[in-house]
């Protein structure tokens, strides 16, 4: 499979991820009900689970449509252009801002930790390479 199709796979999925994340953002009260009753967890996790999950969907999905920008540069042959550069700084700054709020959270429910920690190395992943394709863009 070549670059160019990889590319358009990953828009089209890009796509995807942001329908199943609104569909998911529509049904999440019903899911922690439900989580929270098979589990026989405290009805306290509801609340938390909510209050942590509702401010992470805009980042979510404004990383979703940055990372879909990127793919669209490079598909237009303009991988390394200013827009790519910008769009991969907000992405990095989406992902740390899911990743603190995440990392707040595992206060109150563990699990919260692992997706905080796992956002902050996402964030530092797309900074690095945020740094390198600025430093591609000047030469």
């Amino acid at each position: 499979m070549n670059n160019k199709k990889t590319m358009k796979i990953c828009v089209i999925l890009c796509n995807v991820f942001l329908v199943i994340l609104f569909c998911f953002a529509i049904a999440l009260p019903w899911l922690v009900t439900w989580y929270v009753k098979i589990t026989g967890r405290e009805d306290a996790l509801l609340t938390t689970v909510m209050v942590t999950c509702y401010p992470c969907v805009p980042f979510a999905a404004a990383a979703l449509l940055y990372l879909r920008r990127v793919l669209k540069n490079a598909l237009k042959g303009e991988a390394f252009s200013q827009s790519s550069t910008h769009a991969l700084k907000n992405l990095s700054f989406s992902c740390l801002v899911i990743s603190v709020i995440t990392l707040v959270a595992g206060r109150f429910y563990l699990p919260f930790y692992i997706v905080g920690a796992t956002f902050a190395f996402l964030a530092l992943l797309v900074f690095s390479l945020k740094g390198i394709f600025a430093s591609a863009e000047k030469e």
